[in-house]
């Protein structure tokens, strides 16, 4: 999915917030993708983390508090990169030497018995911003997801620093979150507390839960102040 959106450097008011979480989404769609290089080298020397720290700190303040405590040292990557990759293939996809963590949404709750209907109604949600996955994913990857909420905190912020409608992309994410990301995020943080031992991957995952409930309370109360429908 090409989510991909200019947002300018500086944005005045809500528009900072909207920036922060829609950078805030792109790491995680990072920390998530299949690993590459720099994305392992920003876990190894504590960049991502720290970068992750001061996006909450703009965003989701109530995360950023025990950021350094309790996420800091969990979320940096040690040894080399093919250990890195072997780790996330152990974790995420391979069952071995233990059973894997799904990262698609149809692997969890009562979607499991309806992954067809799943994918048709993501298809529309990315349609309808004009979005379409590329040919080796599919709609409910948590990547996929990830991007989809990237882009539309981009475009609520684009629209509130050009003075246009920010209230489509609100509702939007407001839906999705509810429908959709937030709705399966526990399940993913308890599965890695079940099967994965203690360190990036597990923390990460944990992270991602608590932010997700953070930011659909947060975009709740937005959908129903003045940015919202009001």
């Amino acid at each position: 999915m090409n989510a991909n959106t200019d947002i300018r450097a500086a944005v005045p008011g809500e528009a900072v917030r909207a920036a922060a979480r829609s950078r805030l989404y792109a790491l995680f769609a990072q920390l998530f993708r299949y690993p590459e290089k720099p994305v392992f080298a920003a876990l190894a020397d504590g960049s991502l983390a720290a970068e992750l720290r001061d996006t909450l700190a703009a965003c989701l303040p109530a995360a950023a508090e025990d950021f350094d405590s309790r996420w800091a040292t969990a979320l940096r990557a040690g040894g080399d990169f093919d250990g890195y990759a072997a780790a996330y293939l152990a974790a995420f996809e391979n069952d071995a030497p233990r059973p894997s963590i799904s990262l698609y949404e149809g692997s969890y709750g009562q979607r499991r018995n309806d992954k067809p209907g799943l994918l048709l109604e993501l298809k529309s949600f990315y349609r309808n911003f004009g979005l379409a996955m590329g040919d080796n994913d599919l709609e409910d990857a948590l990547p996929a997801e990830l991007e989809f909420m990237q882009f539309l905190a981009a475009k609520q912020a684009q629209a509130l620093v050009e003075g246009t409608d920010p209230r489509p992309y609100v509702h939007a994410q407001k839906d999705f979150l509810e429908r959709h990301l937030g709705a399966w995020m526990p399940a993913v943080a308890g599965e890695a507390q079940d099967k994965l031992e203690k360190g990036c991957f597990t923390a990460a995952a944990e992270l991602l839960a608590a932010c997700v409930a953070l930011d659909a309370t947060g975009i709740a109360a937005e959908f129903a102040g003045p940015g919202g429908n009001a």
